[in-house]
């Protein structure tokens, strides 16, 4: 009816993305296996580098000492632990770079789907990619709690990425290096495939920075008491107070290990003395600005950490891997961000932002409303709509793209703003509907869910719907598009 259930070419471009970030791979080289087997290998590596030099160290005294033949012994003794010593650190910076190139890389890629040549492109392009990593989650099924975990590192860095912008554009943004780099004219690229230096030097650093916030987490020590020494616990339980806090220090000092070491800075290539100096320099900068939103997002309170802490709490939500996890609670999203703000642990004016960005109702979300007839009089049915747009001028009130006219799913629907008094996702509007005959209700359920057991679950009158199977189909996965 709706044509091939499968993706088109943008959402594959997303699904890959997902995979470049975090995937089981034959050859490990998605961002989080690289970090496993860093992790892994590093204590080793270190030990190696160390016994290495010492070696070197060794024969260089013993060369202090000697003469005659024995001295030419160990000059070639010294030639070859050198060679040795620096195939070894070749190797190791060959590694580094590799994890650095795919990182730039999947950040690179990320920017080229959610920004354009002006805010507005770039605030549409953001709405696309948030919403379909929303609609590619399904309600339920295995491994669920698996594949929201996934959906999550690009998730959060885009949402970080828009509350810069919206922090900059409101000038709350007080750092040194972000201003200096901060050009309101030249923020956005003019030309495909290219990056201003904004970009490079601001906005890369912020996603390295949400993508790996969580890194350390794959360290050894952190899946250990995860997992259990025979990995058979359940690592999104519940946890003690104090296991938690000890998993938290793990994976702060971890992921600062990875940051600093596991992925560094980008190498310089040329031959000119004062370029490479020029270029160092930059490239020292960069790190410290990221290390330094890790560093600030543990206690960010007014902070330039809360670049990363308040889309973690937000994407914590959308995300979420409780077990008590419901569709029905990501609305709450927004909230539980403004509560943390009150108890002090992030500040008010980066959750405020937040909201303005979001509103209540997330990219990608369900919403079952009741229509107006032609006479603007509410009618006694209801239709669903997918919201699709940020910056809401009222939170309550999202921009949405409609998914049925008339009880049936159409791929053509326009935009709009759905009032709360038509929004069944509060109260006082579901009551409306209650007047109307069980029978009737009943009618407009198995039109619009096809399978009778789902239909048995549901109420008669839904405070939301899940778009996951509306989104599967090809033709109904750009809701995007200007109608």
């Amino acid at each position: 009816m709706h044509g091939p259930m499968e993706e088109s070419i943008y959402t594959k471009s997303v699904t890959t993305l997902v995979k470049y970030i975090q995937s089981q791979t034959p050859t490990k080289d998605s961002l989080f296996e690289q970090a496993e087997v860093y992790f892994e290998s590093s204590a080793k590596d270190k030990e190696t580098r160390f016994a290495l030099q010492e070696d070197v160290d060794t024969i260089k005294a013993a060369l202090l000492t000697t003469d005659g033949k024995r001295n030419t012994i160990l000059q070639k003794r010294l030639d070859i632990a050198e060679r040795t010593y620096k195939k070894e650190l070749a190797r190791q910076q060959e590694q580094r770079s590799l994890r650095y190139q795919k990182a730039s890389e999947v950040c690179r890629k990320l920017l080229e789907l959610t920004e354009g040549e002006n805010w507005q492109v770039t605030q549409t392009n953001s709405a696309k990619l948030l919403g379909t990593l929303q609609l590619l989650s399904p309600g339920e099924g295995v491994k669920l709690v698996q594949q929201r975990q996934r959906l999550k590192p690009a998730y959060k860095g885009v949402i970080a990425t828009r509350l810069l912008d919206k922090l900059l554009l409101d000038e709350h943004i007080t750092n040194r290096y972000i201003n200096q780099h901060h050009q309101l004219d030249e923020r956005y690229p003019q030309k495909e495939g290219e990056l201003t230096p904004f970009q490079l030097n601001v906005a890369i650093p912020v996603l390295i920075a949400a993508l790996f916030q969580d890194v350390g987490l794959l360290h050894p020590k952190a899946q250990l008491l995860l997992k259990g020494e025979d990995g058979c616990l359940d690592e999104f339980r519940v946890m003690d107070k104090d296991t938690r806090l000890t998993l938290l220090k793990i994976n702060h000092e971890q992921t600062l290990d990875y940051i600093t070491y596991g992925l560094g800075k980008a190498a310089y290539v040329g031959r000119s003395k004062q370029e490479k100096l020029e270029f160092e320099h930059n490239e020292n900068e960069r790190l410290n600005f990221t290390r330094m939103l890790i560093k600030d997002a543990l206690k960010p309170k007014l902070g330039l950490g809360n670049l990363l802490k308040v889309p973690q709490i937000y994407t914590s939500v959308i995300f979420s891997t409780k077990q008590s996890y419901s569709f029905l609670d990501l609305p709450k999203a927004g909230l539980i961000v403004a509560k943390a703000a009150e108890g002090g642990v992030i500040s008010t004016v980066a959750a405020n932002s937040l909201l303005a960005i979001v509103g209540h109702f997330p990219q990608g979300y369900g919403i079952t409303y009741i229509p107006k007839d032609d006479d603007g009089q509410d009618r006694d049915s209801y239709e669903y709509a997918i919201v699709n747009e940020l910056n809401p001028d009222d939170p309550h009130i999202p921009k949405c793209r409609i998914a049925t006219r008339n009880l049936t799913f159409i791929s053509n629907g326009k935009s709009m703003l759905i009032n709360t008094e038509n929004n069944l996702f509060f109260r006082s509007t579901r009551k409306k509907l209650e007047k109307v005959n069980p029978a009737r209700l009943e009618e407009i359920l198995r039109k619009l869910v096809s399978n009778f057991e789902e239909r048995k679950e549901l109420d008669l009158i839904p405070s939301y719907w899940n778009p996951y199977g509306f989104f599967c189909y090809r033709k109904l996965q750009n809701i995007w598009k200007k109608i």
